[in-house]
């Protein structure tokens, strides 16, 4: 991809692999997503000390990127390039409750590190330009 694109990183739930997926097109700009309450928070140190600007999801966001992953699946809008982590995360992902709403599941025999990233960085490029121009808005 060499156009705007959103990152997302998770960590397994046993710490031994972590996923960072792309969304985007074909236009210029990056945006990073880490879930502030996974085992990914470790990063957001790091990332901050490197100048990484990273989006921290709240759990209403985690539910709404989720569903609009589902919806958008659904609708044949996404295309993954068959990625055997991605794909085996796919192959056996379940829903837990959240919020009043459903999330994956991580804590599962196949890592869904690679499942999560995915969904939170398609999340992240459907807000692309509300994500990427943070501040105050004057009218």
């Amino acid at each position: 991809m060499s156009g705007e694109v959103a990152f997302a990183c998770e960590i397994s739930e046993d710490r031994r692999k972590a996923a960072v997926v792309a969304s985007g097109r074909e236009q210029d700009g990056t945006r990073v997503v880490v879930d502030p309450r996974s085992q990914a928070a470790t990063l957001l140190r790091p990332l901050a000390d490197a100048g990484v600007f990273v989006t921290e999801p709240g759990t209403a966001d985690v539910v709404v990127a989720h569903g609009e992953f589902l919806d958008l699946v659904r609708d044949g809008m996404l295309a993954h390039l068959e990625q055997p982590p991605l794909t085996s995360a796919v192959r056996a992902a379940q829903q837990r409750p959240l919020a009043g709403a459903q999330a994956w599941e991580r804590r599962l025999v196949v890592d869904q590190s690679p499942l999560v990233a995915a969904t939170l960085s398609v999340w992240a490029f459907l807000r692309w330009e509300e994500l990427a121009t943070p501040g105050v808005w004057a009218v």
